[in-house]
This record gives C-alpha cells, sequence and structure tokens, in this order.
C-alpha cells in the first residue's frame, strides 16, 4: 500500500493566507527551479541587524523575557560562518557579561607512533561540523544548543536547545527549552571531541563544553523543527531548493517569516 500525504499540518490551519503558503511549499518540493520569488508576505529585513531584532526585539530594548519566547523563534542560515557571525552579533547586543571558555587541543600519535608537528594557532583556527569552537563565548540569558547525545534519558540529545542560568568555571547550568524535559534545570559537563578522518585528516582530541550559541542555526540541522517565528539569511544563497523548503518550511505562517 502507498500512502501519500497532501496536506501540510505543519501550518496554521485556521489562517486562510496559509492555503495559498501550503501550495507554494509543495511547488517548491515538487518542481525545482534556479530562481524563485519570495510569497508576498514574507517580511524583508534590510540587514542584519533588522533580521536580528525582527526575531529577537528585547535585545535592542534590554528587556528580560521569559524563557518560553525563545522556544518559539529561530534564524536559519546555509554556512556555518554564516550561523556562528548571527550568533556573535546577537550575543554582543545582549546585556550582561560575557563568559570565554577556551577549549584544550591535544594531537594524537597515530598507530605507528608519530605526532603531527603542527602549531596552536592553527589548531585553535579550526572548526569541523559537529564540533564546538575552540573558543566558546557566552552570557547568562542567552540560547545554546547541544552537540551531542549527553544523556537522552535527561533530554540532553544532539539538537536539544536551552537557556544559560549561570556560567560556571567547570559546569554550564542551563535550562532546558524543548522536548519532553522542558523546563528542567541541567548541568553540562567539558566533553572530549575526536574529528573522524572524513571530517579532519589529523589526529586531535578537543575538550570543550558541546554547545553552541542558538540565536541562529544551520537549515539542515532545523529539519524536523517548527516554530512560530523564523529568520532566514539569504546573502549566501542555499545550495539547493530542498534548503530552502526546509528554511520556509519551518515557520507554521508565511508572515511570520522575515528574510535578509
Amino acid at each position: 500500500m502507498v500512502l501519500s500525504l497532501h496536506q501540510n499540518m505543519r501550518l496554521d490551519a485556521l489562517e486562510p493566507e496559509n492555503v495559498a503558503f501550503a501550495k507554494y511549499l509543495t511547488e517548491i518540493g515538487d518542481d525545482p527551479k534556479e530562481d524563485v520569488d519570495l510569497p508576498p508576505s514574507v517580511t524583508r529585513c534590510k540587514d542584519m541587524d533588522g533580521l536580528i531584532n525582527s526575531l529577537y526585539p528585547w535585545l535592542e530594548t534590554k528587556e528580560r523575557v521569559s524563557s518560553e519566547r525563545f522556544t518559539e523563534r529561530v534564524i536559519l542560515s546555509a554556512p556555518n560562518e554564516d550561523v556562528h557571525k548571527i550568533n556573535a552579533a546577537a550575543m554582543n547586543a545582549l546585556d550582561g557579561d560575557m563568559y570565554t571558555y577556551l577549549a584544550a587541543d591535544k594531537l594524537n600519535a597515530d598507530d605507528a607512533g608519530n605526532t603531527q608537528r603542527l602549531n596552536s594557532e592553527f589548531l585553535q583556527n579550526l572548526n569541523p561540523p559537529g564540533m564546538p569552537r575552540f573558543k566558546l563565548e557566552i552570557k547568562v540569558g542567552c540560547p545554546i544548543m547541544v552537540l551531542r547525545n549527553l544523556a537522552p534519558s535527561e533530554g540532553l540529545c544532539n539538537g536539544t536547545r536551552l537557556l544559560v542560568t549561570r556560567c560556571g568555571q567547570h559546569v554550564i547550568e542551563a535550562k532546558i527549552l524543548t522536548g519532553d524535559k522542558a523546563g528542567e534545570i541541567v548541568f553540562i559537563p567539558r566533553i572530549n571531541f575526536k574529528p573522524t578522518a572524513t571530517e579532519m585528516n589529523i589526529n586531535l582530541t578537543r575538550h570543550q563544553f558541546p554547545i553552541c550559541p542558538a540565536y541562529a542555526m544551520t537549515i539542515n540541522k532545523s529539519q524536523g523543527q517548527s516554530v512560530k517565528y523564523v529568520g532566514i539569511d539569504l546573502r549566501t544563497p542555499v545550495f539547493s531548493h530542498g534548503q530552502l523548503y526546509v528554511a520556509l518550511s519551518r515557520c507554521t505562517a508565511a508572515r511570520r517569516i522575515n528574510v535578509r
């Protein structure tokens, strides 16, 4: 038996404009084109600051907001470097002290007992996918995302979003924002990361907190999520029509999408 899905249940069905938006999303997915016109209801932002402020307006006013407001909004971008820049800009706008955590990088010997000769500055600039940066900067009150399955039974899975509540020297305290454990306070330690040969041809171990800021995330990382407000950074063209479909369909209404 073959079952076909005909209705986009992610959208708010009670909003009439979403009927046309659902049809638009279906056309993007079924009929890829090199150039795509965005729906007229999508809001265009003049610059990146405008996009950040449209999703997180309280950063500009220094207003304290509930953690639940972070669960319903996110900025999406294609490349990791653009995501990092957006997160850094949003973090700088957040009121409070910046906490900086530097990783400990170690070169390991191969099977023959040989160790590569690479300077520390080179290692610090390495940022393979799925690994935290050498220099992690966060503030109390910022959203973060877990990069490893730390404790699935406690809600700490790869992709889980949290809100930082305290920054300690050896542990970070945070409140879970998504999933069945939403609202619970957890403690995140440093762990070891070792990239595979396909990620980086260097036998490296990085000891760092398994998190990254999460005002923004990559489009690929957002798959499976559904939020009320979405910002999309289109300064760098998306790699495929499928990525544009994923980015647009994360939002439950076209009029709550902002693009740059």
